[in-house]
C-alpha cells in the first residue's frame, strides 16, 4: 500500500495508519486469530491490526490508532481481500529482496551494524561476490511511482552485469551491481591512481544512475555510493553509513544530488558537534553576520575547496580571469582576516563555511 493510500486512510479514520511486518507470534500474542487470512482483524488496546499480506512465518500489516466500529473493520477487511490478486505479492525474486530489505532495516534500527548476513535469507548464496553499493532515495509524486519491477528493468539497462535490487524504506532502495564494472580500473600498476580511478569510476556511475532515475521518474532524487563490498559480510554496515552519508550531503551541501562518503568526513566530525557550540563557534570566529550572505563568495569558495585550492583551477570552474579570482580572494582576506590561499587559513575558513551553511537554516 503506498503513500497516498495510507494518507486517504488516515483522513478518513481521523487516525494515524502505517504499515509494518509483524511475526506469527507477535500476532497471536495480541490476541490474533490463528487462522490467518488477508482481511483478518486483531483489535488493540488502542486501535487495531490488518492483515495485508502473508508471507511464510511473516505477517505485513496494517497498524491504526483509530477505535474501529464492528461495521468499520468488516468494510476494511472486505476491501483488502478485494486487492488480493494471483501473483500480486510480486515475483519470487521481489519477496525475497523485500525480506531482505526488511531485515537490514531492523539490524539497523537496533544498532547491529555489524551482523552478517544469516543463511536464512533466500539470496544468502548470492551476496558472496565482491559488489558496488548503491543507496538510492527518491521523494516523487505518488503517480509516478516506479515498481519494483519497472525499477530493476530500468536500472537493468544501465549496469548490464548481474544486479540486485533491494527495497528498504519507502522511496528508498539498495542497488547491488557487480564489481566487475572495474575490471578495467583495477589493471592500473599504481596502488594510489588505482584508488583514486576507482573512486572517479564510482562517481561517474552514480551520476549516471541519478540521471537515469530523475529522466524516468522525476522527483528530488538522491544516490551514495561506496567502495565494493561482499554483501554478506557489510551490507547492513554499508546501508547504515551510506544513509548517514546521504544525510550529511543534503544537510551541508544543498543541491547535491550524488553523495560520495570518503568526502564527507569533515562533515560528519562536524555533525557530532552540538548545534549551539557550531552556531557560538560560528559567530565568535566570523565577528560579522554577513561575510556569506553574498551568494558570488559562497560559490567561489565552493569551487575553490572543490578545486584542492588551485587558484588556475578554480578561476576555470568559474570562467573568470585568474586576476579576478585573485582580487575576490584578496577581498576576503581584507573581510575575514583568512588567507584560504594558506593552508591553515583555509582549513578554517573551510570549517566556517561548512558550520555557517547549517547555522543559517535553524
Amino acid at each position: 500500500m503506498n503513500k497516498a493510500r495510507l494518507d486517504q486512510l488516515s483522513e478518513l479514520l481521523g487516525a494515524p495508519v502505517a504499515t509494518r511486518t509483524i511475526t506469527n507470534a507477535e500476532w497471536e500474542k495480541d490476541g490474533g486469530s490463528k487462522r490467518l487470512e488477508v482481511g483478518s482483524v486483531c483489535t488493540l488496546k488502542q486501535g487495531a491490526r490488518l492483515v495485508i499480506r502473508l508471507e511464510g512465518s511473516e505477517i505485513q500489516v496494517l497498524e491504526t490508532t483509530a477505535k474501529l466500529t464492528p461495521l468499520e473493520r468488516e468494510l476494511l477487511g472486505w476491501a483488502l481481500k478485494q486487492g488480493v490478486k494471483p501473483g500480486s505479492a510480486g515475483s519470487n525474486l521481489e519477496r525475497q529482496s523485500k525480506r531482505l530489505g526488511e531485515w537490514i532495516g531492523q539490524c539497523i534500527s537496533s544498532g547491529e551494524w555489524r551482523t552478517e548476513v544469516p543463511d536464512r535469507m533466500e539470496l544468502y548464496n548470492r551476496l558472496f561476490d565482491g559488489m558496488i553499493p548503491f543507496l538510492l532515495y527518491c521523494e516523487q509524486l505518488e503517480d509516478k511511482e516506479p515498481s519494483y519491477a519497472e525499477l530493476e528493468k530500468t536500472i537493468r539497462s544501465f549496469i548490464e552485469d548481474d544486479t540486485l535490487l533491494i527495497p528498504l524504506r519507502e522511496h528508498e532502495w539498495l542497488v547491488l551491481g557487480s564489481d566487475r564494472l572495474l575490471a578495467e580500473v583495477e589493471t592500473l600498476d599504481d596502488d594510489s591512481a588505482i584508488d583514486e580511478e576507482i573512486k572517479e569510476t564510482l562517481s561517474s556511475l552514480a551520476s549516471g544512475l541519478h540521471q537515469l532515475v530523475t529522466g524516468e521518474w522525476g522527483g528530488d532524487c538522491h544516490v551514495a555510493v561506496a567502495l565494493p563490498i561482499v554483501p554478506s559480510e557489510s551490507v547492513v554496515y554499508t546501508v547504515a553509513n551510506l544513509r548517514e552519508t546521504i544525510y550529511l550531503g543534503r544537510k551541508f551541501h544543498m543541491g547535491m544530488q550524488v553523495h560520495l562518503p570518503w568526502l564527507v568526513h569533515l562533515e560528519k566530525l562536524l555533525n557530532s558537534i552540538p548545534e549551539p557550540v557550531r552556531a557560538k563557534f560560528v559567530e565568535e570566529m566570523l565577528g560579522r553576520s554577513d561575510m556569506f550572505t553574498d551568494v558570488e563568495t559562497v560559490a567561489t569558495l565552493d569551487v575553490f575547496f572543490s578545486m584542492d585550492c588551485n587558484v588556475s583551477e578554480t578561476a576555470k570552474k568559474l570562467f573568470i580571469h585568474r586576476n579576478t579570482l585573485l582580487y575576490r580572494l584578496d577581498k576576503l582576506k581584507q573581510e575575514s582576516g583568512l588567507d584560504v590561499r594558506s593552508f591553515n587559513d583555509a582549513v578554517m575558513m573551510r570549517i566556517l563555511l561548512l558550520l555557517y551553511k547549517v547555522t543559517k537554516r535553524k
